[in-house]
């Protein structure tokens, strides 16, 4: 095969490139040893694992509030995409509620629906009240290649770690010797490790832009 089938790129640029995916194994390395890492220090420090008050659910709401605060910045400094980055920026404020659910339930068990579902509502209407514009900023997004990431970790949490982190499987494994905290650890711990690659993702998408200067 020829290689003027290769796109030409010249030595500095070819360092550049591996320099660049070094780091990108680094920083997704480190987010996968981090997780185990906390799980430690919860159990060194509290002796037990207590989800809704453990320093692991603190890294999960750090995660999707500094997310959230990278795609609203992103919604007044790229106006084109004001539209989409507020849709993205409600979605895991969704989130962020719904992961403190427990605070909700104070007032009522599901207090948390409503408000969750009044601003996926309002996000929704306010990209797509003008269709083609909503769909445009929405598909410019999908374009960014770091999109990619950032889908495949929301699958993640939505696919593998719910399905993994089921008491029915892990009732099945241990049988007379379930320990829901042993359940509770391995759910809250793949949740953690999806929320901090979104996260980078999204910094990484935030980066794109701004250099883009779309």
């Amino acid at each position: 095969m020829s290689n003027n089938n290769f796109n030409q790129i010249d030595l500095k640029e070819a360092k550049n490139i591996i320099i660049d995916s070094l780091k990108y194994i680094f920083v997704v390395a480190s987010i996968c040893a981090i997780v185990p890492l906390i799980l430690r220090i919860d159990i060194k420090i509290f002796g037990t694992f207590n989800h809704e008050s453990s320093l692991l659910e603190w890294f999960q709401l750090l995660c999707l509030l500094l997310t959230i605060t990278i795609f609203t910045r992103l919604s007044f400094k790229i106006p084109n995409l004001k539209r989409a980055s507020m849709l993205i920026a409600a979605f895991y404020l969704v989130l962020f509620i719904r992961e403190n659910d427990d605070i909700f339930d104070l007032v009522y068990h599901g207090f948390w629906a409503p408000w969750a579902g009044f601003i996926a509502l309002f996000a929704i209407v306010y990209t797509f009240k003008d269709w083609e514009k909503g769909v445009l900023e929405l598909a410019t997004y999908l374009k960014i290649p770091h999109m990619k990431l950032m889908m495949f970790s929301v699958m993640f949490l939505f696919v593998f770690s719910r399905l993994f982190g089921m008491g029915s499987f892990w009732r099945q494994v241990m049988q007379d010797n379930f320990v829901y905290e042993v359940k509770a650890m391995i759910e809250e711990g793949t949740e953690l490790l999806a929320y901090g690659l979104i996260l980078y993702s999204a910094y990484l998408i935030y980066k794109y832009l701004v250099n883009e200067k779309i």
